[in-house]
């Protein structure tokens, strides 16, 4: 069955948010020196932020000596660090009467 075409850019989400009206008028002028609608261009620049800051998380750049490095870190055996333990054993202090 083949998808519908419409479907792949669908626009069903829905995201508010209140601003400042400096905040506000900020970005409309911002949107506006761009040609781009408001909605686009507020788009537009979360979805950026949002792959960066995502990217900062996932991708790591090492040279070949920071890269051995960390391979041989992570390839060592596990230690058991006793403060750890404890704190990890200790209820939530959201559970605790």
């Amino acid at each position: 069955m083949a998808a519908d075409p419409g479907s792949v850019h669908r626009k069903d989400a829905r995201l508010a948010m209140r601003l400042t009206p400096r905040q506000d008028a900020l970005i409309r002028d911002a949107a506006a020196t761009t040609g781009q609608s408001l909605t686009e261009f507020v788009t537009t620049a979360a979805v950026t932020r949002a792959e960066d800051t995502l990217a900062d998380r996932r991708i790591f750049h090492l040279d070949d000596d920071a890269w051995a490095e960390f391979s041989q870190i992570l390839d060592r055996p596990a230690q058991r660090i006793p403060e750890l333990s404890r704190l990890l054993n200790e209820p939530a202090p959201w559970d605790q009467a």
